[in-house]
């Protein structure tokens, strides 16, 4: 049982640093998203990017970036604030 909880303590930690460092990658790098603005996916270093309010926004695919091209700076910003 000692196993399973220091097992279990053990995955949250490290899932924990990932997501702060996945934060701080965006938060370095200009990002405005650390996922994709369309689809939700995670972002990696070959992502297209498009700029938007001063920033970059990162698309899992070159099909979600011509989906965001099409959209207005409303739905632009709604899908931002969906997908940060």
């Amino acid at each position: 049982m000692k196993s399973f909880v220091r097992a279990v303590a053990v995955f949250a930690a490290v899932s924990l640093f990932g997501a702060c460092s996945q934060q701080a990658q965006t938060a370095n790098s200009g990002m405005l998203n650390s996922t994709c603005a369309i689809s939700g996916e995670p972002l990696d270093a070959s992502s297209p990017t498009s700029d938007f309010a001063g920033g970059k926004v990162g698309f899992c695919c070159e099909k979600c970036q011509k989906k965001w091209d099409a959209l207005d700076d409303a739905g632009k910003k709604a899908a931002l604030d969906e997908h940060k």
